[in-house]
């Protein structure tokens, strides 16, 4: 597990050591900076970020929303653009590309937690896309954590939380629905048993007819579900 590290696209350097040192503040993982697309093409490439705070204004050809057009072609990543500019014109051309948030400078410490905040929870990525990762991020308290898939052995749902479990330590509990959680699960590898269990495949130990031993558990398992499990196993 790993929390969630953090791209900074900024051509100005006091301006993004200070957004830099915020992030911090506010317990993100940060990558090194760029200044240009051709760094942050790179460092998009190279670092394994979960969100990118991206300058519209760069000096150079290609600027914020060229960078941001790469990213949308080719991975799956919050975007949040950051501009001194907030004209009509420069919004619209923004809006082709679809940033998860628009953050207008100067902005506070408030500002960019909301901000992240905003693209994390409206973020939400199509089932093909999400077949090509190999993990999720979970929102635990405060803090959001990655997770990959393989390490999930089965989730519980508990009214409006979910209690992940990953077979070493405490389970981990995230404000999120089962249906929210199978929907951001790749179903190769899941499958939701009942209404209160997602489990994963590579985990399981026998199947019965009405119960499923994942790991060091026992589940019951409709009928339906049952089939569905099998089909999936092959």
């Amino acid at each position: 597990m790993a929390t969630i590290k953090i791209g900074v696209v900024e051509d100005e350097m006091i301006i993004a050591a200070s957004i830099v040192s915020t992030l911090k503040k506010l317990n993100y993982t940060v990558a090194n900076t760029a200044s240009n697309y051709k760094a942050a093409i790179e460092m998009i490439e190279k670092e394994d970020l979960q969100l990118l705070l991206l300058d519209i204004n760069l000096g150079g050809q290609k600027d914020g929303i060229d960078i941001a057009t790469y990213v949308r072609s080719h991975y799956t990543l919050p975007i949040i653009f950051l501009t001194a500019h907030s004209d009509i014109g420069t919004v619209q051309r923004a809006k082709t590309v679809k940033p998860n948030a628009y953050l207008v400078k100067p902005f506070t410490k408030d500002d960019l937690y909301t901000a992240i905040e905003i693209a994390f929870s409206s973020y939400d990525e199509s089932s093909d896309k999400q077949l090509k990762k190999d993990n999720i991020i979970l929102k635990t308290g405060y803090d959001y954590i990655k997770l990959k898939f393989r390490e999930i052995i089965f989730i519980e749902s508990n009214d409006n939380y979910v209690s992940i479990n990953i077979g070493s330590g405490k389970p981990l509990v995230s404000r999120a629905t089962l249906s929210e959680m199978t929907d951001k699960l790749p179903s190769s590898t899941f499958t939701r048993i009942n209404r209160s269990v997602i489990i994963n495949h590579a985990f399981i130990k026998k199947v019965e007819t009405d119960q499923v031993h994942v790991g060091n558990s026992s589940f019951s398992i409709t009928l339906k579900s049952r089939q569905e499990l099998l089909e999936k196993m092959g």
